[in-house]
């Protein structure tokens, strides 16, 4: 790639900046005004980053908060890392978000910068016709208002497309380069490509066929050599990471995708998962592909651009990559349940890639003659002109978006701050996936979705499984680790902030067009109903706390899913009389017909059935807790496990008990005796006549 003269450089140069400081002017200008001066965060998300960013700077890296532990729910490895210089350098509390602003200008240049060496001729017959396109690339950048929203939001996009960007023109380089450069290059191109998903994971359906490029414009080096040098830094990124999440949370998989993707979610069945991906990509391609492109007179426009730049044989290594990944991100995010919401923001990749490719598509039509280069001008005049009719709507939304979190959000953290330094400092707050008040009021917090991460417990699964669950690993904290501070939405955390909480303030919004909902409560904590931890009960062999995850993991439980097991909780009195102390317990719903079962463990501290060896067989009372309802009739079989392997043998023991009805204001008991049982066996408790709702389970000694 040939440079062009200095004084060409650097009227481009300006001629770039006038388009992107404009179009950064044209939003956060009427966001400054609705917000007071407060700097404008259209999406709570942004201060997710932030809480990251700082964490970072003072010294724990993927952590949301010090002192929670390692967090995989920040939907960027990179872009926190990037702010963590702002924190350091004095952009504190939300005047980070100006640093985050500054990032995206320098992002957006950077990717113009990179679009412009992509689209400089290099000589032959059509350059002369083909040069106004570098000189457009800016317009490509900035022509979509939807991109735009989230270009300048303070989320990572802007970064995102600074790493395409620098990746795309090193994998230009790794095919123009001199074979003995050209390893190196295509090692390049293949940490850029890592670099990539490390900053948004949805660009793997990017990364990958670059590499796939970089490989097939190997020439001499060899096709798996350079597949390799391009495609494992992408690799090895995604399976440290796994590993990472695996032995530091438990999951393979990061929170974001625990408690976001659709296919996590234990209940559907598979039919009506399908249904709401189809939904989403449905709502993704009108809203994205087609009304936020100009509708649908002209939004096939970017894609027959693109289309043209896959057809030619100089920009097809780039465009077809760029296509494939516009569209597989596009299928990969229709599993994000939250695909549909908060102004399409996860589009925004697919977006940018499709531009891009639409801008090597100009430059290759022009470069065919005087001709071409009239219809290429026309169309990426149509095509980028059809969006603009929405940049009215989009920058005001973007604004009382902006409003939204600075009137609901950031007002919870000054209250909480405030009531700090009134009254006791609040130890702890539980918020459920709510970045702006932990990082403003400074007050630690417990993420109730998970996505913040605290010491390893799978905050972000119990979610997806119901706030019973959720309750019950709270009741596995210490009384005083325990949140004394709920800022909840009231509708979001039945059962949890109407039951726990007592509500001593609340902050409403008018013109609500992107919180969760108009009023978020700030409630104080009242956990009496919880058991202490590590309470155990006497003569228990075993137990089983039903809907507590880190308990059913221990036990190998399962339930009957789809279309059962739901989760479910309650406070009662415990005792047959009902005279005892309100206590909660989480539990799971089993439809008739269905079943629930676990292995029995030697419980610790408790001795093993029957002798002094933990392998010892011998009778047992298998009691189970449930709440109040009219008769059923349950099944219950033990499988024994062979000592060798512990491998299930057929079952040894089989019993159906009847349930009367039982009174409503308690919890109750259903005792079933086993006469020959280990650790180690599969016990299969089955609903054969009514829903049984299975709340606890202990083995007790005869």
């Amino acid at each position: 790639m040939r440079r062009p003269p200095r004084i060409r450089l650097l009227l481009w140069h300006a001629s770039a900046a006038i388009p992107v400081l404009g179009a950064a002017a044209a939003f956060y200008g009427p966001a400054l005004a609705r917000t007071g001066g407060v700097w404008p965060a259209p999406l709570d998300d942004v201060y997710i980053h932030f809480g990251f960013a700082r964490a970072a700077a003072l010294g724990h890296p993927f952590s949301w908060i010090p002192g929670n532990g390692y967090s995989s729910g920040g939907t960027s490895l990179a872009y926190p890392l990037a702010l963590a210089p702002g924190y350091l350098l004095g952009f504190r509390g939300a005047w980070l978000g100006l640093f985050a602003a500054l990032l995206a200008c320098a992002a957006l240049l950077d990717l113009c910068r990179s679009l412009r060496r992509l689209l400089e001729p290099r000589g032959g017959p059509g350059a002369a016709s083909s040069r106004w396109v570098a000189w457009a690339a800016p317009l490509f950048i900035v022509a979509v208002p939807l991109l735009d929203w989230s270009w300048f939001s303070g989320m990572e996009v802007a970064l995102l497309g600074a790493v395409m960007g620098r990746a795309l023109v090193a994998v230009r380089r790794a095919e123009l380069a001199p074979p003995a450069q050209r390893p190196a290059e295509q090692l390049r191109a293949g940490l850029l490509a890592a670099l990539l998903v490390a900053t948004r994971p949805e660009a793997v359906a990017l990364a990958a066929p670059l590499a796939v490029a970089v490989a097939h414009a190997a020439g001499s080096l060899g096709a798996a050599a350079s597949l390799a040098r391009a495609s494992l830094p992408t690799a090895l990124l995604l399976a440290a990471q796994a590993a990472a999440n695996r032995a530091l949370t438990g999951e393979w998989s990061a929170a974001g995708a625990v408690r976001k993707l659709i296919l996590s979610n234990p209940y559907p069945a598979p039919l009506e998962k399908a249904l709401e991906v189809i939904k989403n990509l449905a709502a993704l391609r009108v809203q994205a592909l087609e009304s936020a492109l100009g509708g649908s007179s002209y939004a096939f426009l970017l894609p027959l651009l693109g289309a043209i730049a896959a057809l030619d044989r100089r920009t097809r290594r780039l465009a077809v990559p760029l296509l494939i990944g516009a569209y597989g991100s596009l299928l990969l995010v229709a599993l994000n349940a939250t695909a549909r919401y908060q102004n399409l923001r996860y589009a925004a990749p697919a977006l940018a890639m499709l531009l891009v490719a639409a801008a090597l598509g100009t430059e290759a039509l022009a470069r065919r003659g005087r001709l071409a280069a009239g219809v290429a001008a026309a169309l990426a005049l149509a095509a980028l002109a059809a969006p603009s009719a929405w940049f009215a709507r989009q920058i005001d939304h973007f604004a009382r978006s902006s409003a939204n979190i600075a009137g609901q959000q950031v007002e919870v953290a000054r209250r909480l701050a405030a009531r700090a330094r009134q009254h006791r400092a609040p130890r702890r707050v539980l918020l459920g996936d709510a970045g702006a008040i932990p990082y403003l009021s400074g007050i630690p917090a417990i993420d109730g979705l998970g996505l913040g991460g605290y010491r390893g417990m799978p905050f972000a699964r119990a979610s997806v499984h119901g706030i019973p669950a959720v309750v019950e690993l709270i009741e596995r904290l210490d009384a005083a680790e325990r949140p004394d501070v709920f800022a909840l939405y009231p509708s979001w955390w039945g059962g949890l902030a109407d039951v726990f909480g007592r509500r001593v303030d609340a902050v409403k919004i008018e013109d609500n067009v992107m919180c969760a909902a108009d009023e978020k409560v700030i409630y104080e904590a009242d956990w009496s109903a919880l058991a202490p931890p590590g309470e155990r009960r006497d003569g228990a062999i075993d137990e089983v706390d039903i809907a507590d995850l880190v308990d059913e993991r221990a036990h190998g439980y399962a339930f009957p899913s789809p279309r059962g097991g739901w989760v479910v909780g309650a406070v009662l009195r415990d005792g047959s009389d009902g005279g005892g102390a309100p206590r909660f317990d989480a539990g799971r719903i089993i439809p008739e017909g269905r079943e629930q079962s676990f292995a029995i463990g030697a419980a610790s501290g408790a001795a093993p059935i029957g002798a002094a060896a933990a392998s010892a067989r011998g009778p047992a009372v298998l009691a189970l807790r449930t709440d109040g309802g009219g008769p059923i009739a349950i099944g219950v079989a033990v499988e024994r496990a062979a000592d060798e392997a512990r491998a299930v043998e057929r079952a040894a023991d089989e019993a159906r008990v009847e349930v009367p009805e039982r009174p409503l204001d308690r919890w109750s008991e259903i005792r079933v005796p086993l006469r020959d049982v280990a650790p180690g066996d599969l016990v299969r408790i089955r609903a054969l006549r009514g829903t049984f709702r299975s709340f606890h389970v202990w083995l007790l000694r005869p």
